[in-house]
């Protein structure tokens, strides 16, 4: 018999992608006994994730969580035709984007949970396409999370 899907976000999960990287996000939180941090990620364990890997540096400031673009993998540089590899999240998107986006990445952040987020392309011209992201929380101290792996699915 196959896995039986055990928490609320894992029956959700309808990307292949999705349900390995939460599968193997939630085995490196046993093997280190917590959060794991970005040194806890080997790329030599998922590289079919690779292409669909958004890696995101957590700023903690007095007015709040920022974002920004660490590392953006090949697949989702061709699906927004750009690089945003050391952008600002709030520098890149539009106010509604951030909006919708950002409260998913902040109770991932708070939480230490994972969380999904799904949205359009609307404001690259491709308003017919859409996005899940699966937000993984790492935390190199294994409690504060310091950064978030995202790995996405276009529809």
């Amino acid at each position: 018999m196959g896995h039986i899907p055990t928490n609320p976000l894992e029956r959700r999960l309808r990307h292949p992608p999705h349900q390995s990287a939460l599968a193997y996000w939630a085995d490196r939180c046993r093997s280190v006994g917590g959060t794991p941090g970005r040194r806890d990620i080997d790329p030599l364990d998922i590289p079919e994730l690779l292409p669909w890997v958004n890696l995101v540096d957590v700023f903690r400031r007095a007015n709040g969580l920022a974002f920004r673009h660490r590392l953006v993998g090949t697949a989702i540089v061709e699906m927004w035709n750009r690089d945003s590899t050391g952008l600002w999240f709030h520098e890149l998107y539009a106010p509604e984007k951030m909006a919708r986006v950002q409260p998913a990445l902040e109770e991932a952040v708070l939480s230490t949970r994972p969380r999904l987020v799904h949205d359009d392309l609307g404001e690259i011209g491709k308003p017919y396409w859409s996005f899940t992201s699966l937000v993984l929380p790492l935390a190199s101290d294994r409690r504060n999370v310091d950064m978030l792996m995202l790995v996405s699915q276009y529809e």
